[in-house]
């Protein structure tokens, strides 16, 4: 358990220790050191703690938008409370596609699981003491760890995010975040049992986890740190003027709960890589070269880039040797050259149907927004094929859990990775 101020406690098996009902939701840890036992009641000191879970219970959803959008026209406010129903795997699932039928999330399908543990906070690089050192574009599982006020690691392109993620816990299944798991919990978020609102944005320039800005910012990304997106760099733990660390109990406004319950970093800090990608014209899966601008695709598109190996069927040594994952490891998505065609979704990833979408611009920055909340909302594309997903210290009200972008699966200083486990 977390109580108000952030202070955690070993929970008791035999009592009330979660409730969704009451946007309260399950906690877990993986210690520094296993062996440490606790009793009920008893403080675990942050100095014992290497990660933070949060559980996802298995759901399914009533369709509210299906997503069938091939291009740009104007935004509407289609914000509104997501209508949720948990339930378990034994059940048959729902297997709804239209408006008002209900079908089971996706993200519980794939897996065959009753419900999912997702870090809790964007991972991070152990024993980094600034920025920089938490950029590494290395495999390293020793690592890893998901805490709060710590820098988070970035700078690593998808295949190594996705190596850490998967040999961290094999045992429990881990692996990196799907678009569709994203979507699970944004879903939930924004259903009775979470915020049901826009969750804060981690502002904190230093990419430090936990984070809230001190208020709302009213504008969109522009380059420009003005009056109406404020942002600053602080150190891990220490609040700004206009930024505050997760032990301030204000900086609960991040999460999907609006308490210390929930999950953090899903709006703003870096921009999150996960496992969402465009397969070629022809629905093969393929590789990049390995170079810092085009390293480590699967599953992406016959490329422009020169040099580009369309007949790799896995990951090069150099890549970690391993074979392309199993395809539950990760969501395909139809070939387009166009960014705009949102109708390529998968029901229950938290992209097309966050629809009817636009251009607007904000200074001298063109952006395509969503409407919900005006968020950024820009679908793969044949230069981009990766998701990433949240938005970034600087973007404003671009920034949440319902931000959706493209990239290259290069290795990006702003680009950071989320891993769940599914046993």
């Amino acid at each position: 358990t977390i109580d108000e101020s952030g202070v955690v406690r070993k929970a008791s098996l035999g009592s009330e220790w979660y409730n969704y009902s009451d946007k309260t939701w399950a906690n877990a840890l993986i210690l520094e050191d296993m062996y440490v036992e606790y009793a009920e009641g008893e403080i675990i000191p942050e100095s014992n703690i290497e990660s933070y879970f949060v559980w996802i219970p298995r759901y399914k959803y009533k369709i509210f938008n299906e997503g069938n959008y091939e291009e740009l026209t104007s935004v509407e406010n289609k914000v509104q409370t997501i209508e949720v129903e948990f339930e378990s795997k034994s059940v048959t699932s729902s297997n709804g596609s239209r408006v008002g039928e209900w079908m089971t999330h996706p993200a519980f399908t794939s897996f065959d699981v009753n419900g999912m543990w997702v870090g809790k906070f964007e991972t991070g690089y152990k024993g980094a003491s600034t920025t920089v050192i938490a950029q590494q574009n290395v495999v390293d599982t020793n690592k890893v760890m998901v805490k709060p006020n710590v820098y988070s690691w970035r700078g690593i392109q998808v295949a190594n995010a996705h190596l850490n993620s998967y040999n961290y816990l094999r045992s429990m299944n881990s692996h990196m975040m799907k678009n569709t798991e994203w979507g699970a919990v944004a879903y939930l978020s924004h259903s009775v049992y979470g915020i049901q609102n826009n969750i804060r944005i981690n502002n904190n320039e230093s990419y430090i986890t936990g984070y809230a800005a001190t208020k709302e910012p009213t504008c969109g990304f522009t380059k420009t740190n003005e009056e109406c997106n404020r942002y600053e760099t602080t150190l891990p733990g220490t609040d700004g003027v206009y930024t505050m660390n997760y032990s301030n109990p204000e900086s609960m406004v991040a999460s999907t709960t609006g308490n210390y319950s929930g999950i953090y970093d899903m709006s703003g800090g870096s921009w999150e890589y996960v496992m969402g990608v465009m397969m070629d014209h022809s629905g093969n899966l393929v590789s990049g070269r390995n170079d810092q601008y085009h390293s480590n695709f699967i599953g992406t598109l016959t490329n422009p880039y020169d040099g580009m190996d369309k007949t790799k069927t896995s990951w090069t040594a150099s890549d970690g040797g391993i074979s392309i994952p199993e395809e539950k490891y990760y969501d395909k998505y139809i070939y387009s050259a166009d960014n705009k065609r949102y109708n390529r979704r998968i029901l229950g990833d938290s992209t097309g149907e966050l629809g009817p979408f636009a251009s607007v611009t904000y200074g001298a920055q063109t952006r395509y927004i969503s409407s919900w909340y005006n968020n950024e909302g820009w679908f793969v594309s044949s230069t981009s094929p990766w998701f990433r997903r949240g938005g970034h210290f600087n973007c404003g009200i671009g920034s949440s859990v319902l931000a959706f972008f493209q990239d290259m699966g290069h290795k990006n200083d702003g680009n950071g990775f989320r891993i769940v486990l599914s046993f």
